[in-house]
Formats: C-alpha cells, structure tokens, sequence
C-alpha cells in the first residue's frame, strides 16, 4: 500500500462516507460483496450469496443516488510523481497506457485530479439484518473458507455496504502551483485510435482533459464487520469499536444519533491510504 497527500477528495470520502480510497478502482467492488481481512490487508473473496447454506434466494435492492459532493472536486495539487504513481493505476483501470499519457504531459511537476459522474450504490444494512434472522439464515458449513475463517481469530469477514463509482476521470498539469501545463491531447488521441477501447478524451481546457469509459469503476467502498458462529453458523454483526462514527437521524422527538459501526481500514486520518487487493 503506498500514502497519499492529504487531499480534499479523500477527505470528503472519509468524512462523508466513511468511505475506504481504492488504489485501482475496478467494477467487481459491489455492494453484497465479501471481503477477507487480516491485519487491516482486506482480500477480495466474493458474493455474499455464496457464503449462505443453499444459496442467499433473497432480493437486495440495490439503490443508486448521484454524489454532488465529490463530483468534480478535483484535488489539490501534488508533485508530479507522487500524482502520477497513483494516475497511472487509474489510467490503467480505464484501459489506457500510462506511457501514453506521460509522453502528453511532458514540462509537469504538478498534477491533480478529480472523478465525474460519481454514483453512490448501496444496500439497506437494516433490510439485510431483518431478513437474515427472520429466515434463519446460516452460513454454509461446507465451504472451505467458512471454516477458515471462523476458526481463525485474526480473520474478520467484511459485507461491503456502499461503493462509490465514476465513469469519468479528469487531469489537471501544473509547471508550479500557478501556472498550467499544456497537455499534447492529439498524441492521446492518435493513441486511442489504435487500440480498440470505448474510453474517450474530452479537452476541457489547455492544461485539463477529460477520459470517459463506459463502464462504471469503484473508487471507494464502505463495509460492515460480520461473524459467523462456529457451530450454529448464524451471522452476527461485528464490532470495530475503534471505528464507529456517528450519524444523525431524525427521530419522533427531534434529532437522535446512531451508531453505524463501519471499517475503516487506516486509522490515519490525516493521511489516508490507498487500499490495494
């Protein structure tokens, strides 16, 4: 895992939505996904359907709302480098080479950057809970990684709650904190004429340009600790004392505050890290 520069985008994914940063964002981070972790290391191990006896028969909406908050924020500016160590994954996971676009931004020793489109996706943790234990749902005995994991202490299950996606990344260059660099958009773009991929490249000023994909990639991702019991397998919520934040909520008196236990995975923050699968 490498740290970033504290950031006004990563702040607001943290602070509004208590949300993890990925490192390379990918599109099979979803909501009722399962993740493995260890030693605050997650691991990418599924879909939560197939943790549950006989299969889960049950449907999870899975509801989207757009994020103003973050949409187009663009971050403040970094040195080049640093940036463009971080750029490069995500440049990947648009289907892009790196090279291509280094070779654009030639004269750069700064850089920021921002996310469009961004679309929260999430399931109700309540609906999940409700049903789970008004149908006695268990966890399957006979897969392999159940056994694992619940007869090993220092491996927590992960049910990711929320993720956030974007379809749209854009690129800001900066010969120093005021001026601009001009990027060579027409090398990218006679790149992307020789391969064969759905992203595009939008000018929206001399020094920023604009990639659209078309599928929507997971940038950040919130999860909920759950156990399962050893002998009768029924699931539990998890606590990670540690990490729970506040939220408010309206209530029949006036405004109460609730407890939504969620991990997260640094407990830096002031400077957050990049998680990487």
């Amino acid at each position: 895992m490498m740290r970033i520069c504290k950031n006004n985008i990563t702040d607001q994914i943290r602070d509004l939505f208590d949300a993890n940063p990925l490192k390379v964002p990918e599109a099979r981070i979803q909501p009722l996904c399962m993740l493995e972790v260890k030693e605050q290391k997650p691991k990418y191990l599924g879909e939560f359907r197939f943790l549950v006896k006989d299969g889960f028969q049950h449907n999870i909406e899975i509801k989207t709302s757009p994020v103003s908050q973050v949409s187009n924020v663009k971050t403040k500016k970094i040195d080049f480098k640093i940036g463009f160590d971080i750029l490069g994954n995500f440049i990947k996971a648009f289907g892009l080479d790196p090279a291509a676009v280094g070779a654009s931004i030639k004269g750069t020793k700064k850089l920021s950057f921002s996310f469009g489109n961004v679309i929260r996706k999430y399931i109700d943790t309540l609906e999940l809970g409700h049903i789970l234990v008004s149908n006695d749902i268990t966890g399957d005995p006979d897969n392999m990684f159940i056994e694992e994991i619940t007869q090993n202490k220092d491996v927590k299950l992960a049910l990711i709650t929320d993720v956030l996606t974007s379809t749209d990344f854009s690129l800001s260059t900066y010969r120093d904190n005021t001026t601009g660099t001009e990027i060579n958009i027409p090398l990218i773009q006679q790149y992307l004429a020789n391969i064969d991929t759905n992203l595009t490249v939008e000018k929206v000023s001399e020094n920023e340009i604009k990639f659209k994909g078309e599928t929507p990639l997971t940038y950040a991702f919130t999860c909920v600790e759950i156990t399962i019991d050893p002998e009768t397998g029924k699931f539990s919520r998890g606590q990670w004392l540690d990490n729970i934040r506040s939220a408010q909520a309206p209530g029949f008196g006036g405004t109460e505050t609730v407890d939504i236990p969620k991990l997260l995975l640094d407990e830096n923050q002031a400077n957050p890290l990049l998680i990487d699968f």
